[in-house]
């Protein structure tokens, strides 16, 4: 039993979220290793990108409108959580759908 999750909901929302990704994943194609790294790499750049516009954008508002300044402060700041937090989250279920769905018919199909 987890102290921080004694009914099993988050985890349970994690493996919903995850089989979700693993059927768009599906239709979308990605069937393969290479295909799977190259997802990686794309959402480790939006990810990177996301907050490389973010930041700035927050600061030069906060700057430029210094009576909104705990406001834009408060909302920049939940917009990079919530971007870093998606974005680790996406990786996190990507390289888990590569570990256990890849590797499982990369196996079966190299017997």
């Amino acid at each position: 039993m987890n102290i921080n999750d004694p009914f099993g909901r988050i985890q349970d929302k994690h493996q919903r979220h995850y089989q979700s990704l693993c059927v768009s994943l599906r239709k979308a194609g990605i069937t393969d290793q290479a295909a799977a790294q190259a997802l990686l790499g794309r959402l480790r750049r939006r990810g990177i990108w996301g907050l490389a516009l973010s930041v700035p954008t927050t600061l030069l508002l906060a700057l430029a409108l210094p009576e909104l300044l705990l406001l834009i402060l408060v909302s920049g700041g939940l917009l990079v959580f919530w971007l870093s937090k998606t974005s680790l989250n996406s990786q996190e279920y990507v390289k888990r759908y590569m570990r256990e769905e890849l590797t499982v018919s990369d196996e079966a199909t190299s017997e």
